[in-house]
């Protein structure tokens, strides 16, 4: 049998599928890219604020003479977070890569307003063998930073002005925050 019908007019139902789903396709690139595209945060450029804390972990309370003409690298984390602890080695090679410069590395934690989270703390930093001074029951210095996820870090320049802030970790923080210290350094 022969089928005496005219050919359709217009485009077939296969190149509407193609083209809706090559529109589609586009699209989601360039919202995946817009996504991962880095955030500059509205803490950049801002005055960073007194750091202060209910106590201190591997040293005495540092006095704010102790970071002037410094970079600070401020880590912001918690005992029970994962990511913190994934960091943290991380941060100990840029400590090293930075010894005997101008820069102090810090760390800060909201907990510490009982015993044991005290201890839980203490316990963190030494099983992780961080080297820096780390204030727990800072809740004033991070309620300061709007800090309501962790982990945080921030470079603080001689000036005490925030010259990157971080939030969270992936596998370029590292290299950018290096950066960040080193460009902080020559200025």
């Amino acid at each position: 049998m022969q089928d005496d019908r005219p050919p359709p007019d217009g485009p077939s139902g296969f190149f509407i599928a193609v083209t809706i789903v090559g529109i589609m396709t586009f699209s989601f690139a360039l919202l995946f890219r817009a996504a991962m595209a880095p955030v500059v945060s509205s803490q950049v450029g801002k005055q960073f604020p007194p750091i202060e804390a209910g106590g201190w972990i591997n040293g005495p309370e540092p006095k704010e003479l102790d970071f002037q003409g410094k970079i600070l690298v401020v880590d912001a984390w918690a005992y029970w977070c994962g990511p913190c602890r994934m960091v943290t080695p991380n941060l100990i090679q840029l400590h090293d890569n930075f010894k005997g410069q101008d820069v102090v590395f810090l760390g800060l934690t909201s907990e510490g307003l009982d015993s044991q989270s005290i201890q839980l703390s203490k316990d963190f930093v030494k099983s992780l063998k961080i080297p820096w001074l780390n204030g727990y029951a800072a809740t004033k210095t991070l309620g300061a930073l709007d800090v309501d996820a962790i982990p945080q870090l921030w470079i603080v320049d001689k000036n005490r002005r925030i010259v990157l802030h971080e939030i969270g970790f992936n596998e370029s923080s590292i290299w950018d925050i290096e950066q960040a210290v080193k460009k902080a350094l020559k200025e």
